[in-house]
């Protein structure tokens, strides 16, 4: 009997084996999960390239953008802008004293005067502040040299060397801006200039006006060592307009006798000379300075300052020798677009004033006479004719040829511009409007 129950209890309380089944799989639900992840990796790998790439090449431009190079406006110094050394001193101010009555001693000082006999000592003592004021000057120039490849008849090559003088001008903070003669730099290979340490660089030739034929060459600022930098000054332009008068002292440095380092002193004996440009008349500087038919360099007056650029190119074949130089005032205006890569608009025409007499007498009107046209110049395929006078520009009124010259300056090339002039018709001038479209 109780083995009966005992094996009961064991039928009752035996452990039940629970079979967990798993849930079917359901894979729409899944296939929708993964490309719902997917598709927000992608869209995040999108974003993170967008702003990797615009933030990167944003810093890189940041990081690679270099400084605007400064923009050349060269500066002349008028005369009552000319500063002298003693002029610089600051003085003390004092309270005025009183007025003391000096007794006239004119006449004393009139008889020693008459008594004091200069020496050659006295002599030489000024020749010697001439000479320092040119060696001060001269450290704004530099030699430059034009390398050309040439090849004999019996086909060996070599090179041939030509020298001129260069001015220094400016810098860009980048560039350093050289002036010179662009005659001696056709067909060269390599340029080198030579400052006044002797330190030599490669320059590269950045622009030549096609009006006066002189070039601007540029050295990155980088190359120069710090000897040459400490040596070096920058020219300091004088008006040749305003501060020039026939008698004036002045000196040629740089090359004017043919020979490096070579010095002339004399006088100015003319500055109201012209040379006839195309749309650009320029002022000459003639000296009694004897030089070299291909001397260059720069007239200085008695302050160290550039008046003129050396070039005997205009010189009339009785003066061959004597040194003559280009006003520096006419100038300015195309070393400073040369620098600053601006091109000069070209009509192609000569003017000069129209003299009182030919007012007078032939009834010529005021404004700019055309004294010569250019080949194939806008001028010439616009209908513009040798001989007729242009009073107006657009809107502005020509009254000279200096007129003419400042206002051809405001346009650009391409530009179109009316040009009024006025033709002689049998006994009469009658105006015209040409329209005329200017060129580099």
């Amino acid at each position: 009997m109780s083995e009966q129950n005992s094996s009961h209890e064991n039928n009752d309380y035996t452990f039940l084996r629970e079979k967990i089944t798993e849930r079917p799989i359901n894979k729409r639900k899944v296939f929708k999960q993964s490309l719902l992840t997917i598709a927000l990796a992608i869209t995040f790998a999108l974003v993170a390239c967008f702003v990797f790439f615009f933030f990167e090449k944003g810093t890189l431009e940041n990081f690679n953008k270099t400084p605007e190079p400064e923009k050349i406006e060269l500066k002349l110094l008028e005369p009552t802008e000319e500063i002298l050394p003693e002029d610089m001193l600051i003085e003390d101010v004092v309270e005025p004293e009183p007025v003391i009555e000096i007794p006239d001693n004119t006449e004393a000082i009139e008889n020693a005067i008459a008594a004091y006999q200069p020496d050659i000592d006295d002599y030489q003592g000024i020749f010697n502040k001439m000479k320092a004021l040119a060696a001060e000057s001269r450290k704004s120039m530099v030699t430059v040299t034009a390398i050309q490849d040439r090849t004999t008849w019996l086909n060996s090559s070599y090179e041939n060397k030509t020298q001129t003088m260069g001015l220094i001008m400016e810098d860009n903070g980048t560039d350093l801006f050289i002036l010179t003669n662009a005659k001696i730099l056709s067909d060269s290979t390599e340029i080198v200039v030579s400052f006044q340490n002797t330190q030599e660089c490669t320059a590269t030739l950045k622009a030549i006006d096609p009006f006066t034929n002189y070039a601007i060459l540029t050295i990155p600022l980088s190359e120069l060592n710090d000897t040459t930098k400490s040596a070096m000054t920058y020219a300091s332009l004088a008006s040749s307009q305003l501060s020039c008068k026939p008698g004036d002292i002045v000196i040629a440095i740089g090359d004017p006798l043919g020979y490096g380092s070579s010095i002339g002193y004399g006088m100015l004996t003319s500055t109201g000379n012209e040379i006839n440009g195309i749309d650009h008349n320029y002022a000459l500087l003639t000296t009694d300075i004897y030089g070299s038919e291909d001397g260059s360099g720069v007239l200085i007056n008695k302050n160290g300052r550039v008046i003129g650029i050396i070039d005997q190119t205009y010189n009339k074949p009785e003066n061959k020798n004597l040194i003559s130089a280009v006003g520096i005032s006419e100038l300015t205006k195309p070393i400073e677009d040369m620098c600053n890569d601006v091109h000069r608009a070209h009509m192609g025409v000569s003017v000069t004033n129209v003299s009182s007499t030919a007012m007078r007498y032939y009834k010529v009107p005021v404004g700019a006479y055309i004294t010569d046209i250019q080949m194939d110049s806008p001028a010439m395929q616009g209908g513009i004719h040798k001989g007729d006078v242009i009073t107006a520009m657009n809107d502005a009124l020509i009254t000279s040829a200096l007129d003419y010259e400042v206002e051809i300056n405001t346009f650009s090339p391409q530009d179109e511009v009316i040009v009024t002039v006025s033709r002689l018709n049998g006994d009469t001038y009658i105006d015209m409007d040409i329209k005329v479209t200017l060129s580099e």
